[in-house]
């Protein structure tokens, strides 16, 4: 594990943005995507291979004095490197095998950090070994900005936000990923998703999630009222039939719903203690009357919705095709010779998906996704449905999900929440009650809309 300590010392940032992990497949396109559209942000980019980062900076045209060369494996030059900028995007991954040192340097260079990472047990990990030194240097640790989880996250607290208003209650949230021409994947999101099942199958993962627990010491949320419909779509071994899209549902197997649940948690813990912090102050002041004394957090007594997070297939024959690639891929990432099968042939076990060199550059142009997110009152005619619209979600929507986070970060800080005290979250909690991340993000060409029923026309956000 690696030692970080408060940060003592006031750094000259050279940079606005330092990528480190530049020369991978999706870092060279955030690289790119930022320094091209992004001009007057002063970028550095930065990783292991000195040969790569200089091609990388060529066809860049950026300055090779912009380029550091720095191993998760030498803490200090690490530290260093992330030091000489105020915002790091970390593009390295799997983030169980190579993330913590980027974080816990990135901590101590007092440097605000996002990452790519779609890995719940990563985002555990790093909430229950770092929150509490990250705070104290006033660093935000912000992981899954991409389309894992950006979409479903931010759609989920526009529509819980909005029925909330006009129905008093949010009793059920439907999330449902369609996918236009979306044909195949680099193998690094296939290796991650291999060790991450294989960690939640084998207990790992619980174990992260009970080490977080016991670190927050947080009252679990209520139980949900038995009066609460269940109106959410629920499949599990066969697909769904989707009237509203006109798709095929199957259980999403990304990070959406862990990362949801992540945000929660974390805004009840931090409630919790701002209002244990406000207690203490009013015992402390002599002044106070008893009237004076602060209600309990709502966060605290609010239940969780139910939730369903979904993707759509055209057809039955499709999603029956579908499910059984993932029962073999279920069965043979129980074990660790299974999951040296999987990672050995990617290609073969994913029906050609995820393959060596990833999408071509024709296919990524031709792809597009949008997200729908449904939040639901006390019946079914009680809803706020939203969308989330962008091209190719893995490598052209995420470069541009990043940038709009790194960006908002960087000069709207104050409309991140936490943003002026630090911490180790997910998107939801960071960016879910921020105007300038969804106007970031409309610029960049993501593009969430609230859908009215009937004639009136949807609400651009």
């Amino acid at each position: 594990m690696s030692t970080t300590t408060k940060a003592t010392f006031s750094i000259a940032r050279i940079y606005d943005i330092i990528i480190y992990g530049a020369t991978g497949f999706t870092g060279q396109r955030v690289a790119t995507y930022l320094h091209q559209t992004h001009p007057d942000i002063k970028l550095a980019i930065a990783g292991r291979n000195i040969s790569k980062l200089t091609t990388l900076a060529e066809s860049m045209n950026l300055p090779s004095s912009h380029i550091y060369t720095a191993s998760a494996e030498n803490r200090s030059d690490l530290v260093n490197t992330l030091s000489k900028a105020t915002v790091v995007i970390a593009c390295a991954g799997p983030y169980r095998h190579c993330g913590e040192t980027i974080v816990s340097s990135a901590i101590e260079a007092q440097t605000h950090y996002l990452d790519l990472c779609g890995e719940p047990q990563f985002f555990d990990d790093m909430l229950a070994k770092y929150d509490r030194i990250a705070r104290e240097n006033k660093t935000l640790i912000i992981s899954a900005c991409a389309f894992d989880c950006v979409p479903a996250e931010l759609s989920a607290k526009l529509a819980s936000k909005e029925c909330f208003k006009k129905y008093g209650k949010v009793t059920n949230l439907e999330i449902v990923h369609t996918f236009q021409n979306v044909s195949a994947g680099n193998p690094t999101t296939f290796h991650a998703a291999v060790d991450g099942f294989h960690a939640a199958i084998t207990g790992q993962l619980k174990k992260s999630r009970q080490d977080v627990n016991a670190k927050l010491q947080l009252t679990p949320a209520p139980n949900r009222p038995g009066d609460w419909p269940k109106i959410v779509s629920s499949p599990g071994t066969s697909p769904v039939y989707h009237p509203e899209t006109n798709t095929y549902l199957l259980k999403f197997m990304g990070a959406d719903a862990a990362c949801i649940l992540a945000s929660d948690r974390y805004d009840r813990y931090r409630h919790a203690q701002s209002h244990a912090l406000a207690e203490n102050d009013l015992k402390n002041d002599s002044q106070s009357s008893p009237s004076s004394s602060p209600s309990p957090s709502l966060l605290e007594k609010d239940p969780l919705p139910r939730m369903s997070v979904c993707f759509g297939v055209d057809s039955k024959s499709a999603a029956y095709k579908i499910l059984g690639y993932g029962a073999i891929f279920s069965t043979l990432a129980r074990f660790q010779y299974g999951c040296k099968l999987l990672h050995g042939s990617p290609e073969l076990f994913t029906n050609g998906m995820f393959r060596e060199g990833g999408p071509t550059e024709e296919e990524m142009q031709k792809g597009s996704f949008e997200t729908f997110c449904t939040a639901y009152g006390m019946n079914r005619e009680e809803k706020v449905r939203v969308s989330c619209k962008g091209p190719e979600p893995g490598y052209v929507a995420t470069p541009k999900i990043i940038v709009a986070l790194a960006v908002c970060v960087l000069r709207h800080r104050d409309e991140v929440k936490y943003g002026n005290d630090g911490g180790v979250m997910v998107p939801g909690v960071a960016f879910g009650e921020s105007d300038a991340v969804f106007d970031l993000l409309k610029n960049e060409g993501i593009e969430f809309k609230v859908l009215n029923e009937g004639n009136d026309s949807d609400q651009m956000v």
